[in-house]
């Protein structure tokens, strides 16, 4: 029987036994081995035994999985000989046999990439000093949705000011969409689109599923990285439009959902911070207020 080894930094945390040919590994239960660490994807990677050569195979997971410090490609099955250190998260494995402490060392001193983050955040470097910019645009978004109430301003124009400056803090957000819904029949009644690129036609550029599912729950849904998500809460139209990140929350007033704030990155996963949560959070609940107002002015 062919052994795997786990390790965590410099301790071998376990060896077993393999007994199947082919065997997966991640955070969730669901695999044939678990590994309950933040940097490990769900479902992060697959063995395969052929002629007693073991395979591997990286599942899309989010940090990917390091072979002799190098990044492999995902969805490629490559061969690794025994004792080579394969990383997975802040995770060493061998196979066959234990691999030897100078090349464990190597592995994490040299071994993960850069960007690499323990919680499969990527590190970005694009937005100094993010505290006092989430306030300067908290405080620029509240006295812009105060005028709509106190002058009757036109709440559309207040809202794509607003996405403006949601768009010009997060960098690698690439759309950004405010939708209103009828709070009866929460049927979608209005769209206040703004896209950073052009990507086809601005008002469809968005995750219906998403929306539906943030309108229906009254809860945010944040999804730093597409690809580690489990496929049930995905739709194909994300895949069409190759939606790699996208934070969506509620606009709540008096228990109700008015509507919903909704920002994608495609291509690039990490389009935000788990952060910016609290930031569209805060904006929602004088955006929601302002858009009651107008609704009841304009009966």
């Amino acid at each position: 029987m062919p052994k795997l080894y786990i390790m965590k930094g410099a301790d071998k945390v376990q060896s077993l036994e393999v007994r199947a040919d082919t065997i997966h590994i991640g955070r969730s239960p669901e695999n044939d081995i678990q590994i309950d660490d933040s940097s490990v994807s769900r479902k992060h990677l697959m063995i395969r035994w052929k002629l007693n050569k073991p395979f591997i195979t990286d599942l899309e997971s989010k940090n990917g999985t390091i072979v002799n410090g190098k990044r492999i490609q995902s969805g490629r099955e490559i061969e690794v000989k025994e004792g080579i250190p394969v990383g997975i998260g802040k995770i060493v494995i061998s196979l066959g046999k234990e691999c030897t402490d100078d090349k464990l060392d190597a592995m994490h001193t040299t071994g993960f990439p850069k960007g690499f983050s323990e919680h499969g955040e990527a590190f970005l470097q694009d937005r100094p000093m993010t505290a006092q910019r989430n306030m300067e645009l908290i405080y620029k978004a509240s006295s812009a949705l105060m005028q709509s109430i106190n002058i009757n301003e036109d709440i559309h124009e207040i809202l794509e000011k607003i996405l403006n400056y949601v768009l010009d803090l997060l960098q690698r957000v690439d759309r950004g969409v405010f939708i209103l819904v009828d709070s009866e029949t929460k049927e979608i009644s209005e769209l206040v689109p703004i896209l950073k690129k052009s990507n086809g036609d601005g008002v469809r550029s968005y995750s219906r599923t998403i929306v539906d599912r943030v309108v229906r729950e009254g809860k945010a849904v944040v999804m730093l990285d597409t690809f580690s998500e489990d496929k049930a809460d995905l739709s194909e139209s994300m895949e069409i439009m190759k939606v790699r990140s996208v934070m969506c929350v509620p606009l709540v007033s008096r228990s109700q959902v008015k509507g919903v704030i909704y920002v994608d990155s495609v291509n690039q996963p990490y389009g935000f911070r788990k952060e910016d949560l609290s930031l569209l959070t805060a904006l929602s609940i004088p955006a929601a207020f302002a858009i009651e107002n107008a609704s009841i002015h304009s009966n």
